[in-house]
């Protein structure tokens, strides 16, 4: 058997083990959600210009909201419509709860696909732990050509993905 004072060594051993460990995995937690959202994002944008070339029409990506408007905060989620004035989505995406997303280029609510597959406006998404200090933010941006790079601002993430323009 154990004495009561190697299972009190042990117990306190793995307490302060514990404390060590929390605080980086909450900024683990962080990082991933904003990985998550910025990747999510950036394979809406990528869909709906898919979409637009294969469907010869306009596509819009929207803010989430009702099915026939737009609640103008792109943390509650956005979705995919055909044609600017469609309210049945193809698709929608809701990020964590705990982000904070932004378009920080004029203040965008939908980003609309042509048929060619270029957007009418080039908006920049940040996307943000909701926690300062907490994480680290990146950015989607959205190019007038139609392509879509994810951009950090911090420290390189791993896990967002690289686009290269095949046209």
């Amino acid at each position: 058997g154990f004495t009561a004072l190697e299972l009190a060594v042990t117990v306190a051993i793995v307490a302060i083990l514990i404390i060590i460990a929390v605080p980086s995995y909450q900024q683990l937690i962080a990082n991933q959600g904003v990985k998550n959202a910025s990747f999510d994002l950036f394979s809406a944008l990528t869909y709906t210009r898919s979409e637009a070339i294969k469907r010869p029409t306009d596509t819009v990506v929207l803010c989430a909201g009702n099915s026939t408007s737009n609640d103008g905060a792109w943390a509650t989620g956005w979705r995919l419509v055909v044609g600017p004035c469609s309210s049945n989505p193809l698709r929608t995406w809701t990020p964590a709860s705990n982000l904070t997303i932004s378009e920080k280029a004029g203040g965008a609510t939908s980003i609309t696909f042509g048929v060619d597959g270029r957007p009418t406006t080039a908006p920049k998404i940040q996307v943000d732990p909701a926690v300062d200090g907490m994480g680290t933010e990146a950015y989607v941006e959205l190019f007038c050509r139609g392509t879509v790079a994810p951009e950090e601002l911090k420290r390189i993430l791993s896990a967002v993905p690289e686009v290269v323009d095949a046209g």
